[in-house]
């Protein structure tokens, strides 16, 4: 493993271990399996869990990876709390202490996960002291006693860094000998002589629980970074409360940890939006209902009331989701025909290519549309595969061909029962097999093979009537032993029996045809059965 690669560097040597036995602990599957077992994920923490933008960017990338059931994912951070008790001289309320709570949120809450982020409150900006260290130790490993009594599992985040960039600018840092310290006026070594060192251990308990996850280090590393090119760049005004760049970056180690791709932070704002909403009408709610001792929050609402309020948005995310999935109402209608025992799928869900593979410089999303196109020369046919294999299915989709004195009329098609390949110009995204082509050409080629087989000895392209010609077409696709069949917005186009011998359980891709031309084509719906019934469902008869 290059460990020059890996996205959350550099990292002091403690944590950089806790990371990477968390990544060679997980598989693929086991993230996805975590979350679908999970009925109520819990996030507690300071000021920065109460912001609480993180966690609805976290929940937005999983409705829109579709995961079912959902687990419900409640903020309960409360500003200014810690896991130690202390409080600096000259605040002005005792801090809160997470221990007041924590049995009541257990037991009130029955959370299934929980995530905390302690610490940056708990060295109360002073210098480095043993005595404190010892405190935030304590409580933290009591935190992890309980959660665990509890049957809960426990993700643990480092402490993020105080920047003292913000506070330097406004001559607010105090040095080691300075005559007081406190959250206005902060160690200006804070970060590096104490939250380093407790940012180190929380690393450290990656065998006592479940999980750890680092903050400290992404964050400081992407300050680093901004700051080669912008030496003013900050996320904060004071140098712990980060903007919305800052809540975004703290949610993609965590999105990361737990299956999901670099650049998974990057979501939908129309459903993040929506989200963020509900997030905030529960988090009052159920601080509220927990208790806590912290002066000055304002109260939430009754946890029935929440509760029906929480609902109606709910219904408002679900109709977005669905109306990005969705294709038009003809197409979701022929879908709602079909019978549950084909075992129906969305391949597309709207948002990202989550479950496909493809060169992303020619595929990609856009207003809830797949998008393949190319400016530029495509040396050889490149295809956006599934990442599952299919060798009997029903595939429906929605194609729309862009049409214009620039663009060309090359068919597309979807490639199936073949076999992927390295094609010319060392595209790694071919294929050899049937190609099951649409739009300006409708047949079978065979794609380094048999070239065109359906229809046989045709020579040229084949057009037909029932093609909508830079509109919307509904194609349907039918694979049933050796018989493959197709329809275009409601009309057959052809019926082929192949040899069994050519034809094999493969990825299904959708075509961006070798081209020296720009091409455009797009595709929503993407409905496929893996156990098809013997009749063309979108056929309209007599």
């Amino acid at each position: 493993m290059n460990l020059s690669s890996l996205p959350f560097q550099p990292l002091p040597l403690l944590r950089l271990l806790a990371f990477l036995a968390l990544v060679l602990s997980l598989s693929a599957e086991e993230p996805a399996a975590f979350l679908k077992s999970a009925k109520r994920i819990v996030f507690l923490g300071d000021s920065i869990t109460n912001d609480g933008r993180y966690i609805s960017v976290i929940e937005t990338r999983l409705r829109q990876e579709g995961i079912s059931p959902l687990p419900e994912m409640l903020n309960l951070g409360l500003p200014s709390e810690g896991c130690t008790g202390l409080t600096e001289p000259g605040h002005p309320f005792p801090r809160p202490n997470v221990h007041e709570r924590l049995d009541r949120v257990l037991s009130r809450m029955h959370p299934d996960v929980v995530v905390a982020c302690y610490g940056i409150n708990d060295g109360i900006y002073h210098p480095f002291s043993e005595d404190r260290f010892a405190a935030f130790r304590s409580g933290m490993l009591e935190l992890v006693e309980k959660v665990h009594r509890s049957g809960a599992m426990l993700v643990l985040m480092t402490p993020p860094p105080f920047d003292p960039l913000p506070m330097a600018k406004q001559g607010k840092l105090a040095k080691l000998n300075a005559p007081k310290f406190a959250w206005t006026d902060i160690y200006e070594d804070y970060d590096s002589d104490v939250l380093a060192r407790y940012a180190d251990w929380v690393s450290s308990l990656y065998e006592p629980v479940e999980m750890v996850i680092d903050w400290h280090g992404p964050v400081n590393a992407h300050l680093a970074k901004q700051r080669e090119t912008n030496p003013d760049y900050v996320m904060s005004g004071d140098g712990i409360h980060v903007d919305e760049v800052g809540q975004i970056l703290l949610a993609e180690p965590i999105l990361q940890s737990w299956g999901f791709p670099a650049g998974s932070s990057k979501v939908n704002q129309e459903l993040y939006a929506l989200v963020n909403e509900r997030q905030q009408l529960l988090h009052s709610a159920w601080l509220t209902y927990t208790g806590h001792t912290r002066p000055g929050m304002k109260p939430g609402m009754q946890i029935q009331d929440a509760s029906v309020a929480a609902a109606e948005i709910e219904t408002r995310i679900n109709g977005f989701i669905a109306s990005h999935h969705r294709g038009s109402d003809t197409f979701e209608s022929i879908v709602e025909k079909i019978p549950a025992t084909e075992r129906p799928q969305r391949l597309f869900n709207g948002f990202n290519l989550t479950g496909w593979k493809g060169d992303r410089d020619y595929w990609s999303v856009t207003d809830g549309m797949i998008r393949g196109a190319n400016s530029g020369n495509v040396p050889s046919s490149t295809y956006l595969f599934t990442n599952g294999t299919h060798r009997n299915f029903r595939l429906l989709l929605e194609v729309k061909q862009t049409m214009s004195p620039r663009h060309s009329t090359m068919h597309s098609a979807v490639a199936a029962l073949g076999e992927q390949i390295t094609d010319t110009g060392d595209n790694p995204f071919g294929f050899r097999g049937p190609l099951l082509m649409f739009c300006h050409d409708w047949g079978i080629w065979d794609a380094h093979r048999r070239n065109r087989i359906e229809p046989a000895g045709h020579p040229t392209t084949l057009n037909i009537d029932a093609e909508h010609q830079g509109d919307w077409n509904l194609v349907e696709f039918l694979a049933a032993g050796d018989r493959i069949r197709c329809a275009a917005n409601g009309v057959e186009v052809f019926d082929f029996t192949d040899a069994p011998e050519m034809l094999k359980a493969s990825s299904i891709g959708l075509q961006l045809h070798a081209n020296g031309k720009p091409q455009e084509f797009h595709f929503r719906g993407l409905v496929l059965c893996a156990e098809p019934g013997d009749a063309l469902v979108s056929v309209v008869k007599p």
